[in-house]
């Protein structure tokens, strides 16, 4: 069942694969396609049975290399899941505050394919910085850039505010503006401001942070991001990471400094 949903393979062609000892997706991708192929064909040969498709060598491949997929898709899921383990719990949200920031993320990437399973998520790979201990400093190495990507609950929001008019009265949405600011090495980098126009408990944004304008040497260091509440400047998260990076010789080019 595990290699029909997961790979297409056929029950009758299940059959033959768990008589090989091939009996999970993990041992599938450990396999070697050609010596898989002689003992499916020993194996027909001793049973005298044919499968509904023709087992070749390419197919296997294609079995062996979608089955290697899903297991590296498990390895990230699960270190997935340790990492957060250490962050601030999403679903809990203070009463006495109308916004509050779930989590921030580094990720290499942030999924923007509607048709997607991770839509508006992080991929590929991401660091939360949100951790419970706020000691904690997170290291990365994404070039040639990352994202910053940031979840906030809204659900204590009041986003309406009552006007009267001359028909009666009017109920005027009233979104929160926020902002995102981005420093490197206490030097701003970056300011994304956006507004909040829904009473959700994950709101997603995110703001990618392009390396290459920048000098090599100078993205090195000390990250900070704030999310801020324009309304009354308070800052609702105020939290940092470390960029630090092996360079490659073609990676060293300088190409300009960090505005003020």
């Amino acid at each position: 069942a595990i290699f029909k949903k997961e790979i297409g393979i056929s029950p009758p062609q299940a059959y033959l694969l768990l008589h090989c000892g091939i009996s999970s997706v993990k041992s599938l991708s450990l396999s070697n396609p050609h010596e898989l192929e002689r003992k499916i064909g020993r194996l027909q040969r001793t049973l005298k049975v044919k499968t509904e498709i023709d087992t070749t060598l390419t197919l296997l491949k294609e079995w062996i290399k979608k089955a290697s997929h899903i297991e590296e898709s498990d390895v990230v899921l699960v270190e997935s899941e340790i990492e957060e383990s250490t962050e601030t719990n999403d679903n809990v949200t203070d009463a006495n505050q109308p916004i509050v920031v779930n989590s921030i993320k580094i990720a290499k990437k942030v999924d923007t394919d509607p048709n997607s399973n991770s839509y508006r998520e992080p991929i590929n790979a991401y660091k939360t910085i949100t951790t419970l201990d706020n000691k904690v400093v997170k290291e990365i190495d994404y070039y040639p850039s990352f994202y910053i990507w940031t979840s906030i609950n809204t659900e204590n929001l009041e986003l309406n505010l009552r006007e009267m008019s001359s028909s009666g009265e009017l109920l005027v949405l009233n979104p929160a503006n926020l902002s995102m600011l981005i420093t490197c090495n206490e030097i701003q980098v970056s300011e994304f401001e956006f507004n909040v126009n829904a009473k959700t408990p994950r709101w997603r944004e995110w703001v990618e942070v392009d390396l290459t304008q920048f000098e090599s040497e100078s993205i090195v260091g000390n990250w900070n991001v704030k999310i801020i509440n324009k309304k009354d400047n308070q800052i609702l998260e105020n939290r940092s990471f470390s960029f630090n990076k092996d360079w490659e010789a073609d990676e060293l080019r300088q190409t300009a400094e960090i505005i003020y």
